[in-house]
């Protein structure tokens, strides 16, 4: 893919003026949030603005239930009107947002307080609501979670960071569930929900709440699933997918699947790469750090740290790089005739 950018790949690409700190597409809904605190949707098939919402940054995450949209930004849970952007409510926490996920009528959100002088969290809060805002109930544990899920049954999978590890099952009006993991190593991320559930930890395994424990490679930073299979990205730049394994320079800030592609992105400090693992691996550079990806079916969202938010469609993509090989070799073709004639006339 010498030559092309992620722009040039990309159906459209939107701004959102700061870093993108949020990104959720869900059928032909595009949703993005903002370091600054700005919430916008868009119709993901045609890149139409459909409103935008301003509220105090950053957004830390976004989920969408029953025509709402719910969203962990600062200090607080904001619920939104999804048709029209209007602020149906907003609830304050204690610590800093995390994660929201609004399903079977309640919104769950987590949040955590963050000690500069151990540099470590040393309390995280777990928060029920109903769809009005009320408290129904909230649980304060010693660890921040890493990665929120549905259990399939009413309630919520939260994986662990120190110093307990391991995972918590919370239900609705029920003691909360301590339980370990195969590995004791703490949860950095997570990915899938319920029966396709799948942790990433500080050791570099990878694994579900009862399998055994599959060495990838160093801390994982980032991890994704789909029906498709899964993708890790690691601290010291490794992806691994499947049978595949891959290397970009730097750390891994996020991978994500669409269809049979891996897609993830790296910074080393000065540069930002950006590699599609197919069947052919691919690699671009790109001039701002990517840190949030999302994807639905055909189609990939990718937003970086000058707020800009690309769109990515798998036929749209493939087009404009089989183009552009045409267009390459087309070029060189004509060289080499250049290079020919120049020959004949030295003679």
């Amino acid at each position: 893919m010498t030559g092309l950018s992620l722009e040039a790949i990309s159906s459209y690409v939107r701004d959102l003026s700061s870093s993108c700190s949020a990104l959720l597409l869900v059928e032909d809904l595009l949703f993005a949030g903002s370091h600054d605190g700005l919430l916008v949707s868009w119709e993901a098939s045609s890149g139409v603005e459909r409103w935008r919402v301003s509220i105090s940054g950053p957004i830390s995450d976004i989920s969408v239930d029953s025509g709402s949209v719910y969203v962990a930004a600062s200090d607080s849970l904001h619920a939104v009107d999804i048709e029209n952007g209007s602020l149906l409510w907003n609830k304050k926490l204690e610590g800093a947002s995390d994660y929201v996920l609004a399903a079977n009528g309640n919104i769950w959100a987590t949040s955590s307080v963050y000690e500069l002088e151990v540099a470590d969290f040393i309390e995280s809060t777990i928060w029920r609501f109903d769809k009005l805002g009320n408290e129904l109930e909230r649980w304060v544990i010693t660890e921040r979670a890493w990665h929120i899920s549905s259990d399939g049954s009413g309630g919520i999978v939260l994986g662990l960071g120190r110093p307990r590890c391991g995972y918590l099952r919370v239900r609705p009006e029920s003691p909360v569930e301590h339980n370990a993991l195969p590995t004791n190593s703490p949860v950095t991320c997570g990915s899938g929900g319920n029966k396709d559930l799948i942790f990433g930890h500080a050791d570099g395994s990878l694994g579900s709440l009862d399998e055994s424990v599959l060495e990838t490679g160093s801390l994982i930073t980032s991890i994704a699933s789909s029906p498709n299979g899964w993708i890790s990205g690691h601290e010291d730049g490794s992806i691994s997918m499947k049978a595949v394994s891959e290397k970009l320079p730097g750390s891994v800030d996020a991978v994500e699947i669409i269809e049979t592609n891996g897609w993830a992105s790296s910074f080393d400090g000065v540069n930002v790469w950006i590699m599609i693992i197919g069947e052919v691996s691919n690699t671009i550079s790109h001039d701002s750090r990517l840190r949030q990806m999302d994807s639905s079916f055909n189609k990939i969202v990718l937003g970086d740290d000058q707020g800009r938010v690309y769109f990515v469609e798998s036929e749209v993509m493939q087009r404009r790089i089989n183009s552009h090989q045409e267009e390459a070799e087309e070029y060189s073709e004509k060289s080499d005739l250049r290079a020919r004639l120049r020959m004949l006339r030295n003679r």
